[in-house]
């Protein structure tokens, strides 16, 4: 079962990294060959990716690190429950957030389907656009702060099974 489990974790690493591979061949597809563009303003715009990449592929690399560590201690001979128990408490905090965040996602998308059909009739495009533009920025502030709470709680999940992994292998 051990030598399964390592080879899981260690499929799940190695797609992990051809993954980051064609994601960095993606982004610099993308950037223009020299000399074929004059240097405009958008080129810190390419900065944001490389901040963006190096972003993620840390957050996936600590994760796949923790998924590794808990396989080797869960496939240790020595059985302990705690590891199991405290996992499952991890997982019942995250799914107790994600009922959370989705009652917000849904509360914020009432609030803005009420607003929406309770838009009053406008006699010049500037009202017009003055409403539907708060409309999506509304939508988009909802957006913002959905994805925003989603990275704050991989990060949790990341922190919390990091100390549950590095308590275990004290012990």
């Amino acid at each position: 079962m051990n030598t399964a489990l390592s080879t899981l974790a260690e499929d799940a690493l190695r797609q992990m990294q051809q993954l980051h591979q064609a994601h960095v061949r993606l982004l610099t597809s993308l950037a223009p060959a020299p000399g074929t563009l004059p240097a405009l303003p958008s080129a810190p715009q390419f900065g944001h990716l490389g901040q963006w990449q190096e972003l993620i592929t840390q957050s996936v690399t600590r994760q796949m690190q923790s998924c590794q560590a808990m396989m080797r201690l869960a496939a240790q001979p020595r059985l302990d429950a705690s590891l199991f128990t405290e996992s499952l408490a991890i997982q019942a905090a995250v799914m107790q957030r994600l009922a959370t965040q989705q009652a917000q996602w849904l509360e914020g998308l009432q609030a803005i389907a009420t607003e929406a059909a309770s838009v009053k009739k406008v006699n010049t495009l500037s009202k017009l656009m003055d409403q539907e533009s708060d409309l999506y920025a509304r939508f988009n502030a909802l957006l913002a702060s959905q994805a925003t709470a989603t990275m704050e709680l991989i990060e949790s999940v990341q922190i919390s099974v990091g100390y549950l992994v590095a308590q275990k292998e004290e012990e």
